[in-house]
């Protein structure tokens, strides 16, 4: 990762701090407070949509975050396997229904 990103929650904390302030609570308060879905599984479940939506910073932050709250490799791997499985689904779909007046297809 040799590519420098842009930091848009800095760029948000300098345009417009309470913006910022709001996003970094409502971050908070979804992943760490305590409720029904322990912390490993809601790490688990943004690795693997962080992984659908090819956001590498964020798989490596949440994968991080997986593991230190006790997520296996093999754990890890299993969530971007299903959502590799779901977004590519997706694309498959979404491609031949976008294309659909166009392919030739038998009755249905």
């Amino acid at each position: 990762m040799s590519e420098k990103h842009f930091n848009w929650t800095n760029a948000l904390k300098f345009i417009d701090p309470d913006i910022e302030q709001y996003t970094r609570k409502l971050n908070d308060f979804v992943i760490n407070r305590e409720s029904e879905i322990p912390k490993k599984y809601k790490e688990l479940i943004l690795v693997a949509c962080s992984a659908a939506i090819r956001h590498q910073a964020g798989t490596r932050i949440r994968g991080y975050e997986a593991m230190h709250h006790g997520a296996s490799d093999k754990e890890i791997i299993e969530a971007i396997s299903l959502a590799s499985f779901a977004s590519s689904s997706s694309t498959l779909s979404e491609g031949i229904e976008a294309l659909g007046d166009q392919l030739t297809l038998g009755p249905e």
